[in-house]
């Protein structure tokens, strides 16, 4: 649980721009580490230029909507959900939803083996 809250701070601090400056490359790499090619699992690897495009398509629109304001605005689901004048146990379940069938399409596609949880 601390995790998760710790993740979502740093969201929030990250939607706002409270760590745009200041910032060198080097400390960067030293937080984030160099990114490994051998198990590369990002969405244009696994879907394909477009096959991302099409993967979020199918999507509900209340989906898609959720999942742009929680990962690229940067919102939390209890702001989405004062945002979108919906319950927050819609933005959960639409949110948990679009999660799910998103990581059923890259198992789908991905290497064999790969399992959803």
């Amino acid at each position: 649980m601390t995790y998760h809250r710790a993740i979502e701070r740093r969201r929030y601090l990250a939607s706002r721009h409270f760590y745009a400056f200041g910032k060198s490359p080097s400390v960067v790499t030293q937080v984030a580490g160099v990114r490994a090619s051998e198990c590369d699992y990002s969405p244009e690897e696994v879907f394909g230029r477009n096959g991302l495009d099409k993967v979020i398509g199918s999507l509900s629109e209340d989906q898609r909507e959720i999942l742009r304001l929680y990962f690229f605005e940067g919102y939390t689901l209890a702001e989405i959900s004062e945002k979108l004048g919906q319950p927050p146990g819609n933005i959960r379940n639409h949110y948990y939803r679009a999660l799910s069938r998103l990581r059923k399409r890259m198992c789908e596609r991905s290497a064999p083996g790969c399992r959803t949880i």
